[in-house]
């Protein structure tokens, strides 16, 4: 005689149907029941730069809000290395579970990829959850330069092709591109001096060693509020309310409009409840008046996206960056 233990036929039936449901959530990556558990324990926020940067800084602000949030400690990991490559390819092999974050911005996915082979995509390998900064990049000169605005500026340097100087916190980076892109947008030829940080450039800037600084408004927002240099522009599409006195580049040269931002992620094939309660908290958060305030002292604009508008915003930027990275010949071969 055969047994099939003690559960009966009928009970035994609704234990195989239950367990090839079961089998069938997980084969397509639903996990209802994981999701609604999440987070059960601490969650790591991996940012690919330097502790103490502007990225380490909007991690550390946002992910103790998102602890209060969610009641589970939100971690920020610093991760740096290979142009943020190590931090974004560990992020990238993470599992899928929600307990592994990323915070960058967007040069991992726009800039990064031309300059160095990489081993994984960041576009198909991370999954977009919400922007949560953006800022601009001011254009700074040296007092000792004879221009007082952006025209002035353009017309001084088409007379001394070659004799303007800008600083850039390594190649690839905003105050590398950017400066690269304007050039090309009116026809410039600057000579680019790459410094290991944004204060050794600033230190030479003021000194006059470099004549130009084109870098993120986070970076110089305590020298603009000084005396000690010339802000003749900001490359947002619209005057900064922190300083309406400081033009759009674009009113000189329209349609020069680049901005910067910092969002989060997390490894592709996230749940997406994980992902659309994460994404509804950094709403909420950003959209707190102490978020605000913080943000804008750090010279950044608090700001939020639903997933999909992030994943918008990366495709806006590939062309920009690619033309960018071109003429600054940082494309890899």
């Amino acid at each position: 005689m055969i047994c099939f233990s003690s559960i009966s036929l009928t009970d035994r039936h609704l234990h195989i149907v239950a367990m090839t449901a079961c089998a069938i959530a997980v084969a397509v990556g639903c996990h209802p029941a994981a999701a609604q558990e999440w987070p059960s324990r601490y969650v790591k926020v991996v940012v690919p730069y330097g502790a103490g940067g502007i990225s380490d800084v909007i991690g550390r602000i946002t992910a103790e809000r998102l602890s209060k949030k969610f009641g589970q400690s939100f971690v920020v990991e610093a991760r740096p290395g290979a142009n943020g490559a190590i931090g974004t390819e560990y992020v990238a092999r993470s599992p899928a579970d929600g307990y592994t974050l990323y915070e960058a911005g967007g040069a991992q996915f726009s800039v990064v990829p031309l300059m160095q082979k990489l081993s994984y995509d960041p576009l198909k390998d991370l999954t977009p959850i919400s922007m949560i900064t953006s800022n601009g990049m001011a254009l700074v000169v040296n007092r000792s330069l004879p221009v007082k605005n952006v025209q002035e500026f353009i017309d001084y340097a088409r007379a001394n092709p070659g004799k303007i100087n800008y600083g850039s916190v390594g190649r690839g980076a905003s105050s590398s591109l950017v400066p690269a892109a304007f050039a090309l947008k009116v026809g410039l030829k600057f000579v680019e001096v790459p410094y290991t940080g944004a204060p050794s450039a600033i230190t030479d800037l003021l000194s006059g060693n470099i004549q130009m600084f084109f870098g993120n408004v986070s970076d110089v927002v305590s020298i603009m509020r000084s005396d000690k240099v010339r802000v003749l522009g900001i490359s947002t599409e619209k005057r900064l309310a922190e300083f309406p006195d400081v033009p759009a580049m674009a009113e000189t040269v329209p349609g020069f409009v680049v901005t910067a931002w910092n969002g989060y992620f997390a490894p592709a094939g996230t749940p997406r409840p994980i992902i659309e309660r994460l994404s509804k908290a950094l709403g909420e958060i950003g959209r707190e008046p102490e978020v605000i305030q913080a943000m804008a002292k750090l010279g950044v604009d608090s700001v939020t996206t639903t997933p999909e508008g992030l994943a918008a915003a990366i495709q806006t930027d590939l062309p920009i960056y690619h033309a960018a990275a071109e003429a600054a010949g940082l494309i890899k071969k």
